[in-house]
């Protein structure tokens, strides 16, 4: 098992290094004005998601994006892991997060918590 670091806090939205996905699913919840974003629509995660992958030239496998309980589960096709997962996952929460003028994005991943800080 490679060594990662877990910090708390990613206030580099491109240093997806210290996020850990390994398991290609994650968990995300985006927050505004202090108070959770639920306008989100999972299309819209869908959509940014697609188009990274399309221009990335890998082979889309199946994925998945949905509401549970209030947050956005993505799960990355089996053949997107490790940093190549961290890197889509944080392009594709950060576009997002962006262009609803979200303030930060909560995620867990592999049971650990992590907080991406938006800077406009």
């Amino acid at each position: 098992m490679r060594n990662h670091d877990i910090s708390n806090e990613l206030d580099d939205p491109l240093s997806s290094g210290k996020i850990g996905a390994y398991s290609g699913s994650v968990k995300a919840r985006f927050y505004k004005d202090g108070k959770l974003y639920k306008e989100i629509p999972p299309v819209d995660i869908h959509s940014e998601l697609r188009s990274i992958l399309c221009n990335s030239k890998i082979k889309i496998k199946s994925y998945n994006v949905s509401y549970d309980k209030g947050c956005l589960v993505i799960n990355l096709p089996d053949n997107i892991k490790g940093s190549l997962a961290n890197l889509i996952i944080v392009k594709t929460l950060t576009t997002v997060g962006l262009r609803y003028k979200c303030v930060s994005c909560k995620l867990e991943i592999d049971k650990i918590s992590k907080t991406i800080c938006f800077h406009y």
